[in-house]
């Protein structure tokens, strides 16, 4: 979540990656998306079909699923694949969940951990020891736990809004549609060579997310915008349809730069609000 208290999502085509054609380049690609999702705290990364492409939707989940699970996590979760074999170039997010694995001893309680769960109530959370969930336990999978005793190593279940902190992204798989119709975001912008400048329409976009404190930045492939992958009736599906390279002096802007770009102007749209508040 933004500092400004806003929840933010980034969706993407599944054809993100159409202009690499090796495993290599598109695992770097996913790379700096999540480094500039994670820079900025997106809550979530949503990725749509684009009828028109290959289709790569689960190779972008998996690799941007890869990158949010904690180190210590990783091989437990991900087994041996190859869609993962340049995860060796992927950059560190150092977001707050990423801990690194301590010795029971150096735990405080309170502090909240990422863990797998092994079985019953028994959970790995990066330490020499498992750690038993308090009051039952979990269908399995990861989960987030804060630590309530050291001696013995227990903890209790938390939902990730309870941290307090950024605690990465999750990722979904969705038809544009489900995507659109979304009520989990109330303002949805979306991003193109043929939307409003942003200078036009920067005071109301700004109050709009403020006051609803959710925002989805949408955004096209390389070789079709969100007005040819949705329709013409883009316009009429989402609150925002924004240019945001008004002085662009390149043939085309890759999507990576497009999302760093979009979340670095939010981020200064929404401190030039909270500031006027």
């Amino acid at each position: 979540m933004t500092f400004a208290g806003v929840l933010l999502c980034v969706a993407l085509p599944d054809t993100t990656l159409e202009e690499q054609s090796s495993l290599r380049d598109k695992t770097v690609k996913l790379g700096a998306v999540a480094r500039s999702c994670s820079i900025f705290g997106v809550d979530l990364i949503q990725i749509f079909r684009d009828i028109r492409g290959a289709g790569e939707a689960s190779l972008i989940k998996k690799v941007l699923q890869y990158l949010e699970t904690p180190q210590y996590l990783r091989k437990k979760i991900f087994k041996l694949d190859e869609s993962l074999k340049f995860a060796g170039l992927l950059p560190p997010l150092r977001i707050p969940s990423h801990k690194s694995r301590v010795l029971v001893e150096r735990l405080r309680v309170g502090e909240f951990r990422e863990g797998l769960v092994l079985g019953g109530n028994e959970v790995d959370v990066g330490l020499d020891e498992t750690l038993r969930l308090r009051g039952g336990g979990s269908t399995g999978g990861r989960v987030t736990v804060r630590i309530t005793s050291v001696a013995p190593l227990e903890g209790v279940l938390v939902r990730r809004d309870e941290v307090g902190e950024y605690w990465g992204y999750g990722v979904e798989v969705k038809s544009v549609n489900d995507i659109l119709s979304d009520t989990r975001f109330k303002v949805k912008v979306a991003t193109s060579r043929r939307g409003d400048r942003l200078e036009d329409c920067i005071g109301t976009l700004g109050k709009s997310i403020i006051d609803n404190k959710s925002v989805k930045l949408l955004f096209g492939s390389p070789s079709r915008g969100l007005f040819e992958i949705v329709g013409n009736d883009l316009g009429k599906r989402v609150d925002f349809v924004v240019n945001l390279f008004l002085q662009q002096h390149v043939a085309t802007v890759r999507t990576e730069e497009s999302i760093a770009s979009a979340l670095s102007l939010l981020n200064t749209i929404l401190a030039s609000g909270r500031t006027k508040v």
